[in-house]
């Protein structure tokens, strides 16, 4: 991919970088500790170190100098804000129903250092997954999305190819209004980067193109480290050049990077 920079770059809203948190659903208030780590060893070699502070409702686990919290909640997600969320996720068609089944929850955390917030979204992406092989799972609420376990833990399969796990740790959104439809990516500030949005007519779209066309987008950025600025073009060849502008976001609040396509 072909990057090209005019040298300008835009101020950062730096709020949300890092925070790493969200919820397992679950059917009931059980969590099973052996089984989470004996997933986490299994599945991911991470072995839990002995003398882990943990309480009948928390677990305290430091790993490779983040400390993972774990705390079980008695009661679902308040206000229905995971069910409102579900509804947003196209590929999963019985989302609200079976978000709405959840009697229980449990709040998952990353806390810690922040130079390399790849890394540490690797880290929640396996914690997750681990959360996911639970007999009480019912799905998992995040970044303004909600995924059933198995399509969580099959999207972390990145993860055994060396690759960072996007769709886990990015959700890629569609928004359409009658003359301008597109995809936004929703996640990438906590991992120090600006959300990016691609829009085209309304007549001309092709949500399965425009999807593709961000995860390549959003994949380099995550795998090589690039930071995209105003002002730049972006190509997957030489010849290539789309232009990036930062701008007042249209589906995600604050300013985003607006990408030009190309089929």
């Amino acid at each position: 991919m072909a990057l090209f920079n005019n040298g300008n770059s835009p101020k950062e809203d730096r709020k949300e970088i890092g925070n790493f948190a969200g919820f397992a659903l679950l059917s009931e208030a059980k969590l099973d500790k052996a089984k989470l780590f004996a997933d986490l060893k299994a599945d991911w070699g991470i072995d839990i170190p002995d003398g882990s502070k943990q309480e009948d409702d928390v677990v305290y686990v430091d790993i490779d100098g983040y400390r993972v919290v774990i705390g079980l909640m008695p009661a679902p997600v308040p206000d229905g804000e995971a069910e409102y969320w579900a509804k947003g996720n196209y590929m999963w068609q019985d989302a609200e129903t079976v978000t709405a089944s959840h009697k229980a929850h449990a709040i998952i955390a990353i806390l810690g250092k922040e130079d390399d917030l790849v890394k540490k979204g690797e880290l929640f992406v396996k914690v997750v997954c681990a959360m996911m092989k639970q007999e009480t799972a019912v799905a998992f609420y995040n970044e303004g999305a909600v995924f059933p376990p198995k399509m969580y833990i099959d999207f972390a399969g990145l993860l055994s190819d060396g690759h960072v796990p996007v769709l886990n740790l990015v959700w890629l959104g569609i928004f359409g209004d009658g003359k301008q439809a597109g995809v936004y990516t929703y996640g990438m500030r906590r991992l120090g980067r600006e959300e990016m949005e691609v829009y085209v007519s309304a007549d001309k779209a092709d949500f399965n193109e425009l999807r593709e066309f961000m995860l390549m987008i959003a994949s380099y950025v995550l795998e090589t480290g690039a930071t995209l600025h105003d002002g730049e073009t972006i190509g997957f060849s030489e010849d290539q050049k789309l232009p990036i502008k930062l701008s007042k976001g249209v589906a995600v609040d604050g300013n985003t990077l607006k990408i030009g396509y190309e089929k």
